[in-house]
């Protein structure tokens, strides 16, 4: 499965060491629009996104997130936004697993 990253490009610039393209976008929907490309793309398993790119959609993202089919969409933190982020991850394990962390 492959692995797609949006976010700020040293974000995507440290994920693309490890294998994993990805995209710098600009503003809400060029982020919806980049995080849309990624969820049609065959053989992507994972889409993770820069926390300041996720806040800036709202509760569009948390409907990414809420899925429940692949690939997974899952934020990550990133140079401006740090907050919420595990909260976010431990929330879709607990939902997914059934597993209190």
């Amino acid at each position: 499965m492959k692995v797609r990253v949006v976010g700020e490009s040293v974000l995507v610039d440290m994920f693309r060491i490890l294998g994993a393209t990805g995209k710098s976008p600009h503003g809400a929907e060029d982020t919806d629009s980049a995080i849309r490309s990624f969820i049609e793309e065959p053989g992507v398993g994972l889409v993770l996104v820069g926390g300041s790119h996720a806040a800036l959609l709202g509760q569009r993202f948390r409907d990414y997130v809420q899925r429940r089919e692949l690939p997974v969409v899952l934020p990550v933190p990133d140079r401006r936004e740090q907050k919420g982020c595990a909260a976010e991850i431990r929330e879709y394990l607990q939902r997914t697993l059934g597993i209190r962390l």
